[in-house]
């Protein structure tokens, strides 16, 4: 897909701000879908306008930016306001996405797609696909656009409820009608090959709060592992990809020490 995503509003022009800033937000989770969406595959454009000195100069900004380019989809992020709940009475305001109309150009799919995502993920009340011909970004873009509204600023409720990095997920998911499966940071350091009592090599992955200190006087094993992590630990008979695998030969509890060589460094 080729995909048009801007942020709404600048700091010349700044748009609603009171328990969460609309212009520092929508920033955020502008750039986090660019980045989700990308790492998928897809073409994006940022077409976020910071130079426009009025709301219309601004508005005609984006839209010049976003007819630049031939995609199959815009889209505006806003946050909403009017509200007016700063102390919360239990009930959030929630996530709506405007649309143009409902034609069979219209990316209506989509939008239902993002507005339960956004709901579902920030755990915010879910106020539906809305239509409104008026606004000036749906109006005049060129490919069929979506706006959204991703939360209140000034509601407590949804205030409390805010994740930009959550938010901008569930838009990107709803975007491509599909999950993104993000890979955990590991918080492996190194793996190390040593030889058991009866001599066969094994691989250790060494975590955080395990200590590698280099020794001598033990052939070829120079370093010193002393196991900190809590529980047992599993010894493999080989490693790929920087992390030991395969079979688990043996266990070594905590506080083990044993003499290693370093085989591959992931700090």
């Amino acid at each position: 897909m080729k995909i048009n995503v801007h942020g709404g509003h600048n700091k010349l022009t700044p748009g609603a701000h009171s328990l969460l800033d609309e212009l520092t937000e929508d920033r955020k989770v502008k750039a986090k879908v660019i980045n989700l969406l990308r790492a998928a595959g897809h073409t994006v454009y940022d077409c976020t306008d910071d130079k426009g000195k009025t709301e219309d100069d601004n508005l005609v900004n984006i839209v010049k930016k976003c007819n630049a380019h031939k995609v199959d989809i815009d889209v505006s992020i806003h946050l909403n306001c009017g509200r007016n709940d700063k102390k919360g009475d239990g009930d959030t305001g929630g996530v709506e996405v405007i649309i143009y109309d409902k034609s069979s150009n219209s990316p209506v799919a989509a939008a239902e797609r993002v507005a339960a995502n956004i709901s579902k993920a920030l755990g915010i009340r879910n106020r539906g696909v809305k239509v409104n011909p008026n606004l000036y970004v749906l109006r005049y873009t060129d490919a069929p656009a979506m706006l959204i509204e991703c939360c209140f600023v000034d509601d407590k409720d949804d205030a409390k409820r805010w994740d930009a990095d959550k938010c901008a997920k569930a838009i990107a998911e709803g975007i491509m009608g599909k999950k993104i499966e993000e890979k955990k940071a590991s918080n492996i350091k190194a793996v190390v090959e040593y030889m058991t009592e009866k001599g066969v090599r094994c691989y250790l992955n060494v975590y955080a709060k395990d200590e590698l200190t280099k020794c001598s006087g033990h052939g070829r094993y120079n370093q010193t592992l002393t196991i900190g992590t809590d529980g047992a630990r599993n010894c493999f008979m080989s490693y790929k990809n920087g992390q030991a695998c395969g079979k688990s030969h043996c266990k070594k509890p905590k506080g083990t020490l044993l003499h290693v060589r370093n085989v591959k460094d992931l700090k």
